[in-house]
C-alpha cells in the first residue's frame, strides 16, 4: 500500500523523497506512516516499475536532489487502485487484548493504562480539532485538499468515539455498570 500512498502524493504534484516524506510526517501523519527509509526504498522500486521518474535537481554544496513526478503508467496504475475492492478496517488495538487480559490478571494495571491513553487521546482529540478549524478556514482548491480534510474528519471522529468508550471503561473499572449495552 505504500505505493500507492506515493503515487497519491505525486498525483498532487511533483516533489522531492525529502518533500515526500516531510508529507508522511506532517499531513498523513495521522493516518499513514512510513520511515523516510521505507519512502526511498520505494521510490526506487516505483522508478523501475516506470511508475515515476525523477530529474536531477542541482543544489549548492551539496548533492543533486530529485524530483519525482507521475508517469503515465504510474496514473493508471493509480486509477485502478482506486477502483479494487477495498476490505472493511479490520480493528487490531492491543488496547482491546490489554483490557481482556487486565479484566482477568491486573485490574489496577488496566486502570492506569486507561488514565494514560485518555490522556493522550484527549491532547490528540484537542490537536486534531485545532487542524480542523484551521482546515475550515482556508479555501479547498483541490482533490488532494479534499481528500485530505476528509481523511482528518474520519479522524476526528474515530477520536471522538474512542473518547467516549475510553469514558465507558473509566466508568466500569471505577465499579459503574456497562449501561444500556446493544442500544
Amino acid at each position: 500500500m505504500l505505493g500507492e500512498v506515493i503515487l497519491t502524493v505525486l498525483a498532487h504534484r511533483p516533489m522531492t523523497g525529502y518533500e515526500i516524506a516531510r508529507s508522511f510526517d506532517q499531513a498523513l501523519s495521522h493516518f499513514w506512516h512510513a520511515s523516510h527509509q521505507q519512502i526511498y526504498r520505494e521510490l526506487a522500486r516505483l522508478n523501475k516499475q516506470g511508475f515515476v521518474v525523477y530529474r536531477s535537481v542541482a543544489q549548492s554544496g551539496k548533492p543533486d536532489k530529485k524530483r519525482y513526478s507521475l508517469t503515465i503508467a504510474g496514473r493508471a496504475a493509480l486509477r485502478r487502485w482506486v477502483v479494487a475492492v477495498t476490505d472493511p478496517p479490520r480493528p487490531h488495538y492491543d488496547l482491546l487484548v490489554k483490557l481482556m487480559a487486565g479484566l482477568l490478571v491486573n485490574k489496577p494495571g488496566l486502570d492506569r493504562e486507561i488514565t494514560r491513553v485518555q490522556t493522550e487521546n484527549s491532547l490528540y482529540l484537542k490537536q486534531l480539532r485545532e487542524m480542523d478549524e484551521n482546515c475550515r478556514k482556508q479555501p479547498l482548491q483541490t482533490g488532494y485538499d479534499y481528500g485530505l480534510y476528509l481523511a482528518l474528519r474520519r479522524g476526528l471522529l474515530l477520536v471522538e468515539a474512542q473518547t467516549l468508550w475510553l469514558a465507558e471503561v473509566k466508568h466500569f473499572l471505577s465499579g459503574g455498570d456497562l449501561g444500556s449495552r446493544g442500544s
